[in-house]
């Protein structure tokens, strides 16, 4: 892959999930919290992939709502 990639990390604290993924000489790091009625993701994303973020932030919400929603 083009830039090389860098190691993923994860951990769970609790009810929190803390990761990094880094790839194309970029890392993106963030925080999952699982509540009783809500999950909430926080994601820090570098340079670029930081001003396009706000594209993909509805798509995101609407797709995390569709895997939470019960069945």
């Amino acid at each position: 892959m083009p830039g090389g990639t860098a190691p993923c990390s994860e951990r769970w604290e609790g009810d929190r999930l803390v990761f990094s993924v880094g790839a194309l000489a970029q890392t993106i790091s963030g925080v999952i919290d699982v509540g009783e009625t809500a999950v909430t993701m926080e994601i820090q994303l570098p340079g670029v992939l930081g001003l396009i973020a706000s594209g993909f932030k509805s798509r995101l919400q609407r797709a995390g709502q569709l895997l939470l929603e019960k069945k």
